[in-house]
């Protein structure tokens, strides 16, 4: 574009190429500019200053000049003079006062805002009711923020992040209510409401976590999920579940991906099948359209792994993944005259990754295991929470007896594994990633 300029300023922009352009593309061309370049560009001509001031906006905080304590001016001024249509609206480092906050977002509801994200600093900031305006809203992205009490209708609505945020059980309810064609929704770490029940006609993902913390140093947090009708839900995603909460699942028809599950889960229930903290009360084999499985252990076990694979027959990729934080103990599970035939072990299963492997006597047990009965294995890689070296590589493999595998043609690879606490990508968009446990 920048060729296509003036290079003088002031004097008219129509002997240029991009003088001859049509208004409608040039209002599309400012408005994909950063805002403050965008603005500098009304010096090019008198026709500029109209053009800027009628393309789509794109307000963002952090693209704002000004410091911190003058940029709720610079804002509330842009919108008051603003005629275009509100393509999204980020604010990231700005606190406003409840007063301006108030007044923004009445501006863009009737300027018919698409893309909201808040993240206020400091202690957490209430919304005001007229966010219930903005019913044009396609995205929202709220962090650190008091949720309004009053009955939320976004019939556009299809993705939506709480961060860090609080709601009333009511208001929560409420707001998935009032959503019809949400696709993505993430809870991460949502205060005020311990009993989630989900009925969604149009949820396609659904990420849910917790905070590190246990329940009562943070309060009332999620401790119940109830997924009672989601018939087009594709992934159920659980981030910190060291603590919670307890997860039930009884319509789900199109379930593919499903992790991390772990100790800290007190419950978990996928259809007829009920697992407490890890452990099979009553498997059955409920879910043929899970393709992806992540799981978090203490100390990874045959037994609890094998009551996980009956229950999913035709999956696909299997994430294991050592606990960052143990919750509690667990004694060792006795596998004997287990019946070994596993329909996903014999037709299925292409991919498995340990993750924080160590070769500890468990650990090799079930790595031995998976290597030996996984027939169409065609990676297993393991993420080793040591450096590695050459001597341990070789007693690792001559020990997994890899020449015996019934999958010759499997990749086996060993890599150093990157502790975090990010065991995936938690915003509402992860329902673009194929594969969201592969951080």
């Amino acid at each position: 574009m920048a060729s296509l300029l003036p290079s003088g300023g002031g004097g008219g922009d129509e002997s240029t190429e991009i003088g001859h352009l049509p208004d409608c593309l040039l209002t599309t061309i400012l408005s994909l500019l950063p805002l403050d370049v965008a603005a500098r560009t009304t010096a090019l001509s008198r026709r500029w200053p109209n053009l800027w001031l009628s393309a789509p906006l794109r307000l963002r905080d952090s693209d704002l000049p000004s410091p911190s304590p003058h940029r709720s001016a610079a804002i509330s001024s842009i919108l008051a003079s603003h005629r275009g249509d509100a393509v999204l609206f980020h604010l990231a480092s700005t606190r406003p006062s409840p007063a301006e906050l108030d007044s923004w977002l009445r501006v863009l509801a009737a300027r018919r805002l698409r893309e909201l994200l808040l993240q206020p600093p400091s202690e957490p900031l209430p919304l005001p009711p007229s966010l219930l305006a903005c019913r044009s809203l396609r995205s929202a992205d709220l962090t650190n923020c008091r949720l309004p009490a009053a009955a939320a209708s976004f019939p556009h609505l299809h993705e939506l992040t709480l961060r860090y945020a609080f709601a009333s059980s009511a208001a929560l309810h409420g707001l998935l209510a009032g959503c019809p064609a949400l696709a993505s929704l993430s809870l991460d770490r949502v205060f005020g409401c311990r009993s989630l029940l989900v009925r969604s006609r149009s949820l396609r993902s659904l990420t849910v976590s917790v905070s590190l913390r246990r329940r009562e140093e943070v309060g009332d947090e999620l401790q119940d999920l109830l997924v009672e009708d989601a018939p087009l839900l594709e992934r159920l995603l659980g981030h910190d579940i060291n603590w919670g909460p307890s997860m039930h699942v009884l319509h789900a028809p199109r379930l593919e991906i499903l992790g991390y599950l772990g100790m800290g889960i007190p419950s978990l229930q996928i259809g007829a099948a009920l697992f407490r903290s890890m452990r099979a009360v009553r498997p059955a084999a409920e879910f043929p359209s899970v393709k992806m499985l992540a799981l978090e252990m203490v100390d990874p076990q045959v037994k609890p792994v094998v009551d996980f694979l009956r229950c999913f027959p035709c999956l696909e990729t299997l994430y294991i993944t050592s606990h960052m934080v143990v919750p509690r103990s667990m004694e060792t599970l006795k596998c004997d005259n287990m019946d070994y035939s596993i329909e996903c072990l014999n037709h299925h299963l292409k991919k498995v990754v340990l993750a924080g492997y160590e070769g500890r006597r468990r650990e090799l047990q079930l790595a031995t295991f998976l290597v030996s009965k996984a027939r169409v294995l065609q990676v297993m890689k393991f993420l080793c929470a040591n450096d590695c070296k050459p001597s341990w590589l070789t007693s690792q493999k001559r020990r997994l007896c890899l020449d015996s595998r019934l999958s010759l043609d499997a990749q086996v690879l060993f890599e150093v594994y990157k502790k975090g606490h990010a065991r995936f990508r938690k915003h509402a968009s992860n329902i673009t990633l194929v594969d969201p446990f592969d951080v």
